[in-house]
């Protein structure tokens, strides 16, 4: 390689960095300090778990897809309340409870499950009883132990 390449990549290398530096990280910093990636909601993350009207309808939801997504020789009690359930944020849940399920010819084992649910219609909680306003984002099964 010649003299004049070897200083063309060492120079084009430098011109990377200081480009990085001086124009592309501080216009990351300034995006991630504005509002950009802000969304606005009644609804407020908790590290808490709580208890109120719309983790019972995200508990109740997430006990319905639990249910249609059983394998057919797979039994499962629910419980009527949840262990935990925490609201992330933006009508987003995390429910943990604890099942019994009967796996053909076999004795009912309690199990563990957790949910991830999200709720649909922001802050208009008037439809939290419609199943369609909710989406599964994450589910552990049940049946996965035999």
């Amino acid at each position: 390689m010649s003299k004049k390449k070897i200083f063309a990549l060492f120079a084009a290398v430098i011109a990377l960095v200081v480009f990085q530096r001086e124009l592309l990280i501080p216009m990351a910093k300034e995006a991630a300090k504005s509002d950009l990636f802000l969304i606005e909601s009644k609804d407020q993350g908790s590290m808490i778990t709580q208890s109120n009207e719309m983790t019972q309808f995200a508990f109740q939801h997430c006990n319905t897809h639990l249910k249609a997504d059983l394998d057919p020789k797979t039994t499962v009690v629910l419980p009527e309340k949840p262990l935990n359930a925490w609201s992330l944020g933006n009508y987003e849940y995390v429910v943990s409870a604890e099942a019994d399920v009967t796996h053909e010819n076999s004795a009912p084992k309690k199990h563990k499950y957790v949910c991830r649910i999200s709720y649909k219609n922001g802050d208009d909680i008037s439809g939290g009883k419609d199943f369609e306003n909710w989406s599964l984002d994450g589910l552990s099964k049940v049946d996965d132990e035999k």
